[in-house]
């Protein structure tokens, strides 16, 4: 049910498109929603959080615990399996492709975001909540009909 849960919560994510953003084929996009799966699957595995932690931050983009490292250990774990992000440097492609259109410097703006941080997890989640705050924003503003 977690996992199914939040297939939905990503794939709201994954839907938003930009104008210069070439669609995958009905089959690639079954092959890369297999692929996050696979992906969230085995970060759900080593990392174990409240389903409520992944449907507040896929809403919010805030987790109830903003120290809970444990979430945040999850998140980065997915990005950075998921090919989404690789020491912090966010793939520009697979994130305006799956994530959300990242116009201007936007993907500068959040790889900049959590530097100060000792912490892997606590780095990593910084720039992904930068990404789903402005993914977010951006779905709200452009809605998709």
């Amino acid at each position: 049910m977690f996992r199914a849960i939040f297939v939905i919560g990503l794939l709201s994510l994954i839907l938003v498109f930009g104008q210069d953003i070439v669609t995958d084929s009905p089959e690639k996009q079954q092959e890369m929603h297999a692929f996050f799966k696979s992906i969230r699957g085995q970060c759900a595995d080593e990392n174990l959080i409240p389903y409520a932690n992944v449907l507040q931050f896929n809403t919010t983009g805030a987790l109830p615990d903003e120290s809970d490292k444990t979430s945040m250990c999850y998140f980065h774990c997915f990005f950075e399996k998921a090919g989404l992000m690789d020491n912090y440097k966010l793939n520009t492609d697979l994130v305006r492709k799956y994530v959300w259109p990242a116009t201007g410097d936007s993907i500068e703006v959040c790889e900049n975001e959590g530097k100060d941080v000792e912490n892997a997890c606590g780095r990593g989640f910084a720039i992904i909540k930068c990404v789903v705050l402005r993914a977010l924003t951006d779905a709200r503003n452009n809605p998709v009909v």
